[in-house]
């Protein structure tokens, strides 16, 4: 397909960054080969001595994509025959008012035969509608002209560009490279993501402005546009995105600046999906390495042209882990998918920390593509990882491993057996009537919103007095507030007599109700940052909430053996992180009065499961 580039762009931004854009610094990392993008030659990296720029595109949106003849039937590659289209002098004020919209959306039939299994959501991309206006001028280019008039626009010297700083007919140097992009990306002064789905639809949309979240209407509206792009689809962007550590989002006619809210002397943003959970990641990257939530939470939702290329996109994502382990094209695709799911989980449980992928109404959030590699339950592919980084902390008791057959073996004397009801606003409740349960949603999402914007305000539902009814709905709207995934069941522990498992929300994959569940004591510890407003649409860090998660577990109906599926997490509570004190009061949270302040995680592992010790270890056996 070919896009077009609209020179004369309108930022999206609530205020002007050209200024920090363009004193930002990256790494003292170089590739091998860099774009001088004044003539467009290639040069080694070390000529870039103040840094450089690397992009993240659709590959398919370069030219036209087509099978290759020889080798590899199922081996696509893009041929450009200049059709990329450059606009001059156009003004969206005054010829969008006259009667021109600069874009227009079609199908793309080509890219339906390349990715039919998606097609529904990339079948439409952006085109040049004929302008009325005389003084607008289109000038026809290929994708690399394109993008050698974008950078300079943007002040960019030097570019890495992967189809010619990668000697893609070298596979050696090729599969090297692979390996090295997440330092090549995490050491840019910034990365361009040309998405041409993003554009201006209404100049209006720049006038209003809405209080939610600081945001105003128009970035709430740019972003969404972003979202249906196959720039959000594809497991290489996503990678490119999430160890970057600033976006600049480049649309037809509209861009947007973007940084992690945890960036350190960075002017205010507006809060979005960009700023409070991706690029944090690669900001997190440099201090505490990230945890594998939080690409997984976007990775099981992605496509690739080649299975391959995922987990490649994966290992890059997760580099500082994958010292060990080499994976190349020539590697059997099941074994290659085994490999990287035990490696990671053997050195980090927060892949455990996913809940359900379904809307309250009952049809799914987002769409898996992970189907095909018949993957263990503890990888969290039939869910949705939590976004927050998570911190894990297992009971001193507790071991585990992963055999060759991806089987996770867990042996502890500490674990919870308990009973579950499902919500009667969740998803598997959700009645047949599509009109009535789309009703059911609405009045849920009613139900959040109300809470969320009171917790704005600083009101917070007292748990001690309210009904039960309050209580299910406080607590949904907390599994959804703190980790995005909705509440399907809740655990009633009054009739136990036991503080601390009174009523508490889960987060589950399938319908458990009436099956054995399980917890284990692994901690799963995200924070949740809170804003306080700036000014009327701006806001800053707050305060930290932090919530404790632990992972649920369903004994197999079908199994003959002691063997258990991973299903989703529960709620154990939150509570807003006191920076003075640096600990956390559970009096509010999990009902006990008795409770000290408690500041270190095996302290409050040791206080769930005190009453919960077994004589005998026993395995659990995860499949």
């Amino acid at each position: 397909m070919y896009i077009t580039y609209c020179r004369n762009q309108r930022t999206v931004d609530l205020e002007d960054k050209t200024s920090y854009r363009l004193s930002v610094t990256g790494g003292d990392y170089r590739p091998t080969w860099l774009i001088r993008v004044s003539d467009w030659k290639r040069v080694p990296g070390e000529a870039a001595v103040d840094g450089y720029h690397t992009l993240s595109y659709c590959w398919e949106q370069s030219g036209e994509v087509v099978k290759r003849e020889e080798g590899d039937q199922n081996e696509y590659t893009v041929i450009d025959h200049g059709e990329h289209c450059i606009v001059e002098g156009y003004d969206v004020d005054v010829d969008y008012i006259n009667g021109t919209c600069l874009a227009k959306l079609e199908r793309c039939d080509v890219e339906e035969e390349v990715d039919s299994e998606n097609k529904e959501r990339n079948s439409k991309y952006v085109t040049w509608c004929e302008p009325m206006s005389e003084k607008t001028t289109l000038k026809h280019v290929t994708y690399e002209e394109l993008l050698q008039q974008l950078c300079k626009d943007f002040q960019v010297e030097y570019l890495w560009y992967d189809k010619v700083c990668i000697d893609q007919s070298d596979k050696k140097h090729k599969l090297h490279q692979i390996n090295e992009m997440h330092k090549i990306y995490s050491n840019a002064r910034y990365t361009i993501a040309l998405i041409p789905e993003v554009i201006i639809w209404d100049p209006e949309d720049f006038n209003e402005k809405v209080e939610q979240y600081g945001n105003c209407a128009r970035r709430l509206f740019i972003i969404s546009l972003s979202l249906m792009g196959c720039w959000w689809t594809r497991s290489w962007t996503l990678e490119e995105l999430m160890v970057s550590k600033r976006i600049l989002m480049v649309g037809t006619d509209t861009n947007m600046f973007q940084h992690s809210l945890h960036t350190p002397d960075a002017p205010p943003t507006a809060i979005d999906i960009f700023s409070e959970s991706m690029l944090d990641f690669g900001e997190q990257m440099e201090k505490t390495g990230g945890s594998v939530n939080q690409a997984l939470a976007q990775a099981h939702f992605r496509t690739s042209t080649k299975p391959h290329d995922m987990i490649f996109a994966l290992k890059n994502t997760f580099g500082h882990m994958f010292d060990d382990i080499k994976i190349s094209y020539s590697t059997d695709v099941q074994t290659a998918f085994n490999n990287f799911y035990r490696n990671i989980a053997t050195k980090d449980l927060s892949i455990l920390c996913f809940g359900s992928n379904r809307l309250p109404c009952g049809k799914w959030h987002q769409v898996s593509t992970m189907g095909d590699y018949n993957l263990p339950s503890w990888t969290g592919v039939a869910g949705c990882h939590v976004r927050e980084r998570a911190n894990i902390t297992t009971h001193p008791q507790l071991s585990y491993t992963i055999n060759k057959s991806m089987k996770m073996n867990i042996k502890t004397n500490r674990y919870w057996e308990i009973s579950i009801t499902k919500y009667e606003y969740g998803p598997y409740c959700s009645p047949t009537n599509k009109y009535t349960a789309l009703k059911k949603q609405g009045v849920l999402l009613e139900q959040i919103r109300k809470i969320s914007s009171a917790r704005l305000m600083g009101k917070w539902t007292d748990m001690v007095r309210a009904d039960k009814d309050t209580v299910l709905t406080e607590w949904s709207t907390n599994m959804n507030l703190f980790t995005k995934v909705y509440m399907t069941h809740y655990h009633d522990g009054l009739s136990e007599k036991n503080a601390l498992t009174q009523l508490r929300p889960l987060s589950l994959t399938e319908d458990c109700e009436g099956e054995k569940c399980i917890v284990l004591p692994i901690l799963l510890e995200t924070k949740t940052l809170t804003h306080k407003k700036v000014d009327e649409y701006k806001y800053a860090g707050g305060t930290s909430i932090a919530n404790f998660i632990l992972p649920v577990f369903c004994k197999c109906s079908n199994s003959t053996s002691e063997q258990y599926k991973a299903v989703g997490i529960y709620l154990v509570g939150n509570h807003k992180y006191n920076k003075v004190s640096s600990t956390f009061n559970w009096n509010h949270c999990i009902g006990r009065d008795d409770v000290n302040p408690i500041q270190n995680p095996k302290d409050i592992l040791n206080m769930l499961f005190e009453n919960n010790c077994h004589e005998i270890p026993k395995e659990f056996i995860v499949v």
